[in-house]
């Protein structure tokens, strides 16, 4: 595998679609600052899945994108392809070229694609993984990055090893396994959840299970009770209702006759009142009609002095008038003078203009023709100059096709001496392939064989480590039953002695007092029998059942302190206790036989001072029948019964038979501990002899491998030493073709020149000649111009005097018509005053005599209104005789409705309720009356006795409330739900499980792979290092060998003669050659297809660059390097091939290519290339 060809287009500088071909071996990469070399190693980090636009030396992931320059515009899209040589079928897609391809476009999208096809970028890192490339895998080395190589921050460093290692298939697996497991933990704890809410919700169905149970008791009974109630009521109804049917049938005939009595009344009152309301209406009348006469009289006054204030008015209008109509007369005679004047000077204006006019007309005409002339003239010139121009330019064309041609001749000559010396060397080299395949045909027979051996020692040690990983896995478990075992133990052990310590189980009496002893002096409340006593479980629980609540006996001094006690006990009454004062122990002790000694008092261990109660107590007491009975000396047989539970005694056992558990558990702890580590001695020489053996088998498939992968290479290698040796022949005739070709074009080119420049002066003649005419035509029109001027200029001034003789007569006309509608108005005004006089001297005359009979027929109205007041007074009087007998015969029919009213309403109760009672029963129950009550069930009780009943139901359902019908079969679904849950947990649990030991499986494939390839590098780096320094020391360490995935990478160098140690104190020169040490170590444990170095020769002397170049001549067999430098030795000593980046154009870089073969580069060709930095051409 190897990279083939570097596409880039509007990728930062490089604006135009731009190629570099690579060929195996060393490409330098050359050019001044600034032209865009490190743009190069920018691309193939960002195709490569690069996601930092810091790491690419910018701000944001757009400035990728050409931004435009001075003399072209930005584009828009960014694309860098890579080509892959795939023939080794190193990556895993079914083709012999690889194109991978990153995209981005201004508005954000980007895009990646695997041979055109669109694709993730995790794609492309999961087809490079494990080939050594990668936007972080250390393919492209920059200057800058010596520093960060071998700077504090572990993190550089890791991810070369890691990717040399192959462990990020391993990381990403673990991370995703992590991620499964973290997402199975949090479904865990919400099915817990759910298991939570879910039991709580069958729990809360059977309670309502229970609630529906029994509220449908209660309604049953309540069906019965109520049922019975309303059968009762009703019969109780029954005999009220017909006697009020008969009172109400007899109400309703009485109720009419008293109601037509009031109507007659009704009527006599209504004619009172029309006898009233028609006197009220003439008085009313009468009063209106006087009212108007005084008001229409009133009126008639006013009316009569405004019109002799208008008379009055009137006569001075009509003496101003006449004034002004003298005065407008006088302004219309010198109005109509002034118009006349006007007119006859307008008319001589208007003469005046006319000439002005034509005069202009003429001098426009002239001019145009002048002008017309003129552009004839500039176009003739303006041609001439065009067709120069093109003879010019045809000219200039033909100069650059002929210079073009020739430089392509040199071309065509240096490439067929190029051509030939590479055919003569394929000769040679297809005579080394046949016999190089003959030898690698061999190392695949003997290779093959070595792994068949491997495999099989392989499949052995894989079983023994099998039997053995068995064997701790046992281990493992007997170690956690014993762990378990043992934290039971001390959990009960711990209970059981925070139980003793606060006293459970004593009396409440005897513990109160232990409570308050202090306050009965030191040392007399001693505490309580049990604390006293010690045996073993089967006796305590015998002691316990015999003595029973005595062991609950306090223990005092003396007497005195039991009648202290005995005070304190009265006071507070804190129930039932027992005093054994150990002063009275003795006599007690002289008059009970306590040396015959029964099986009780053997079994137990009584302490002092309660020694000697306890032999009283149990002195000649034998258990029989298991502990269920007790006799003693005396003959007496004690039945005890059950016994609640553990007592103080048997507590105390336990606490003793836990102590030894936990020491037993211990020891076990102890041997299985050993077994387990034995097991674990065992699996680890197993692994490791697996380990052994499988590298071996690795190694031997690895041979295998690199064997066949030679037959393929050398046999490819035939293929294209054959596939060459066509090429540079087909390439010499075409060239030969082509040279021929050219010559022609070079003659004809010449042929042409020579006839395009007699064209040429021929034209310049007849331009000069063109450019006299139109000077002339200038002139004149410049002459034209001004006499037309001149006319415009009359022409004006005539039509400003006419303009202002025009608005004088206008004016004089609107004010002499303004005048004439004066006059004229005065006149009507005049003769409408004088008629307007007269008429209101006539209305005068005839409001006085109509203002006297006015007040004649007023006296008469105001008369006749007195009399009709006098007959509403009479009126009213009838009217309230008949409003009493009408009240009266009112009072009577009101008695009867109101009984009739009451009746009905008893009777509408009554019915109501009969009627509320079946409506109730029928909608409560869902069925007709009748056959409830059909159904209902006699009861003996009274008739409180079942509204209490009732009452009582009602209020027990309401304590009910509202219940679930459905709660039988909901709490059923539910139990299956919770049994299905419970299930998926216990699944859940057992992948939580999995998903831990496949992470466990995970750390440890990754931590063997990056320990192999940590000590393969380490001893590449001491080699490599010698190399390049000559002598000295160096080291790679691990910060913390026993995790050696996340600690620190530690180097440490020495040059030949120092003592240094700390990489910082280095020259930046030793610094750059411990890196690429590192680099090159690296390389020679997992080679990349091609590594990218820019300018880290950078800080080096001419010494470490020779060192330099023999270590890039070293590894350039295996690895492809690509060097962007300004060193000339790296250059000449090193590369196969140069590519030169110029920029001519300002901001656009561009690229010039030499390929070269041999050792070195000749000082031609060096020069060749420094004089085309300026000039840009396609490689």
């Amino acid at each position: 595998m190897r990279l083939t060809k570097l596409e880039l287009h509007g990728f930062k500088s490089f604006a135009d679609s731009t190629e570099l071909l690579f060929e195996p071996g060393v490409t330098a990469v050359v050019g001044p600052n600034g032209c865009g070399k490190s743009n190069v190693s920018d691309a193939v980090r960002w195709v490569l899945g690069e996601q930092r636009a810091r790491a690419l030396r910018g701000a944001k992931m757009d400035e990728v994108i050409f931004q435009g320059s001075s003399a072209r515009r930005a584009v828009n899209v960014a694309e860098v392809s890579l080509h892959f040589d795939n023939d080794a079928g190193i990556l895993d897609v079914p083709f012999r070229e690889v194109v991978i391809t990153r995209r981005l476009s201004r508005s954000g999208e980007s895009d990646y694609f695997l041979n055109r096809a669109p694709c993730r970028l995790r794609d492309i890192h999961d087809l490079l993984r494990g080939t050594g490339l990668g936007a972080d895998s250390g393919v492209v080395i920059e200057s800058r990055m010596i520093d960060a190589l071998l700077s504090d921050r572990p993190d550089d460093r890791r991810e070369l090893f890691e990717e040399a290692a192959g462990i990020g298939l391993y990381r990403d697996r673990k991370r995703s396994t992590e991620r499964r497991l973290e997402e199975t933990s949090t479904d865990l704890s919400r099915l817990e959840d759910l298991i939570s809410e879910v039991q709580t919700q069958v729990r809360s169905l059977a309670r309502q299970r229970k609630r529906s149970e029994r509220h449908s008791e209660l309604m049953t009974r309540r069906f019965t009770v109520e049922i019975a109630l309303a059968a009762r009521e009703m019969d109780a109804w029954r005999d009220e209702l017909t006697r009020l049917e008969g009172r109400v049938a007899v109400l309703r005939g009485d109720v009419p006759a008293e109601e037509e009595t009031v109507v007659a009344a009704e009527a006599a009152r209504d004619a009172a009142h029309g006898a009233r309301a028609s006197a009220e209406g003439e008085r009313g009348e009468l009063a209106r009609l006087v009212m108007d006469l005084r008001e229409n009289t009133q009126h008639l006054r006013k009316s009569i002095a405004v019109s002799e204030e208008r008379q009055r008015n009137s006569e001075t209008r009509r003496q101003r008038a006449q004034e002004e109509r003298q005065e407008g007369s006088a302004v219309a005679g010198r109005v109509s003078d002034d118009l006349k004047a006007s007119a006859t000077e307008r008319a001589r204006l208007e003469d005046e203009l006319r000439e002005y006019t034509e005069a202009v007309t003429k001098r426009v005409a002239d001019e145009e023709s002048v002008r017309a002339a003129l552009a004839a003239a500039r176009h003739e010139v303006e041609k001439r100059e065009m067709e120069l121009r093109d003879l010019q330019e045809r000219v200039h064309r033909l100069t650059l096709d002929r210079q073009a041609d020739e430089r392509e001749l040199q071309d065509i000559a240096t490439r067929r001496e190029r051509v030939g010396g590479e055919q003569l060397t394929l000769f040679d080299a297809a005579e080394a392939i046949h016999r190089e395949l003959a030898e690698a045909n061999d190392a695949v027979e003997h290779a093959r064989e070595r792994a068949a051996e491997a495999a099989g020692s392989l499949e052995a040690a894989r079983a023994a480590a099998r039997k053995a990983r068995e064997d701790d896995a046992s281990a493992r478990s007997e170690m956690q039953r014993l762990d378990e075992l043992h934290s039971s133990l001390e959990a009960k052990m711990h209970a059981l002695e925070s139980l003793e310590r606060e006293r459970v189980g004593l009396a409440p009496a005897a513990a109160k007092l232990l409570e308050e002893r202090e306050t009965f002096g030191d040392g007399a409340i001693l505490g309580p029998l049990s604390d006293f006593i010690r045996a073993d479980s089967a006796a305590a629980g015998m002691v316990e059942r015999y003595l029973g609540p005595s062991l609950n006996a306090v223990i005092v001094r003396d007497m005195e302190a039991a009648e202290r006690v005995r005070v304190w006990h009265a006071t507070n009454n804190p129930g039932p206790l027992l005093l054994l004062p150990l002063d009275r122990v003795a006599a007690i002790e002289n008059a009970i036989d306590t040396s015959a000694a029964g099986d009780l008092l053997r079994q137990v261990q009584a302490a002092a001072p309660a020694d000697r109660w306890a032999r009283v107590l149990l002195a000649g007491v034998i258990a029989e029948q298991n502990g269920t009975a007790f006799s003693d000396s005396r003959g007496a047989v004690w039945l005890p019964g059950n016994v609640v539970g553990p007592g103080p005694l048997r507590r105390r056992a336990e606490i003793e038979d836990l102590h030894r558990g936990i020491s037993e558990s211990e020891g076990a702890r102890v041997r299985a501990s050993a077994a387990a580590e034995t097991f674990r001695s065992t699996l680890g020489l197993a692994e490791l002899s697996v380990g052994s053996i499988d590298d071996v088998f690795t190694a031997a498939n690895r041979e295998l491998a690199e064997a066949s992968d030679r037959v393929v290479a050398v046999t490819r290698s035939e293929q294209r030493a054959t596939r060459e040796l066509a090429e540079a022949r087909g390439i010499l005739a075409k060239l030969a073709e082509r040279e021929e070709e050219l010559q022609e074009r070079i003659r004809l080119a010449d042929r042409n020149l020579a006839d395009a420049a007699t064209s040429v002066d021929a034209k310049a003649a007849e331009i000069v000649q063109a450019r006299a005419m139109l000077a002339d035509a200038e002139r004149k029109q410049e002459e034209s111009r001004d006499l037309r001027t001149v006319s415009q200029v009359s022409q004006a001034q005539a039509q400003a005097r006419l303009q202002v003789a025009a608005d004088r007569e206008r004016h004089l006309n609107a004010e002499y018509t303004s005048a004439s509608a004066r006059l004229a108005s005065l006149e009507s005004e005049l003769s409408h005053l004088s008629a307007a006089d007269s008429a209101l001297a006539s209305q005068l005359a005839e409001w006085n005599l109509d203002l006297a009979s006015r007040d004649s027929t007023l006296n008469d109205a105001e008369a006749r209104l007195a009399s009709a007041e006098l007959a509403v007074t009479t009126a009213d009087e009838a009217l309230v005789v008949t409003e009493h007998s009408l009240d009266e015969r009112r009072k009577g029919a009101a008695a009867l409705n109101e009984e009739l009213h009451s009746a009905e309403l008893r009777l509408s109760d009554l019915s109501g309720r009969r009627t509320a009672i079946r409506e109730r029963l029928e909608t409560e129950w869902r069925r007709p009356l009748e056959d409830l009550l059909d159904e209902a069930t006699a009861i003996d009780a009274s008739d409180d006795d079942l509204r209490a009943e009732a009452t009582t139901l009602r209020e027990q359902l309401d304590a009910l409330g509202a219940v679930n019908p459905l709660a039988v079969e909901e709490h059923e679904e539910e139990q299956k739900r919770l049994e299905f849950l419970t299930t998926q947990r216990d699944d859940l649990y057992a992948a939580r499980l999995s998903l831990q030991q496949a992470i466990r499986e995970i750390d440890l494939t990754a931590r063997d792979l990056f320990l192999t390839t940590f000590v393969q590098v380490r001893e590449n780096f001491r080699s490599i290092f010698m190399t390049l320094f000559g002598g000295g020391e160096c080291d790679l360490r691990l910060e913390n060998p026993d995790s050696p995935l996340d600690g620190d990478i530690e180097i440490h160098a020495s040059p030949r003669g120092k003592r240094t140690q700390r990489i910082h104190l280095l020259s930046s020169g030793e610094r750059a050659l411990v890196a690429l040490s590192l680099l090159f170590g690296i390389f020679l444990t997992k080679p990349s297809p091609f590594c990218l170095l820019d300018e880290v020769d950078a800080p080096l002397d001419d010494a470490n660059i020779g060192r330099f170049v023999t270590m890039l001549n070293r590894f350039k067999e295996r690895t492809q390097f690509i060097v962007i430098t300004h060193n000339p030795r790296t250059t000449t000593e090193a590369a196969d091939a140069v590519y030169g980046v110029t920029m001519q154009e300002p901001g656009v870089s561009s690229i010039v290519s030499v390929r070269m073969r041999g050792a070195a580069i000749d000082s031609a060709i060096a020069g060749e290339i420094d004089a085309r930095e300026m000039q840009p051409a396609v490689a």
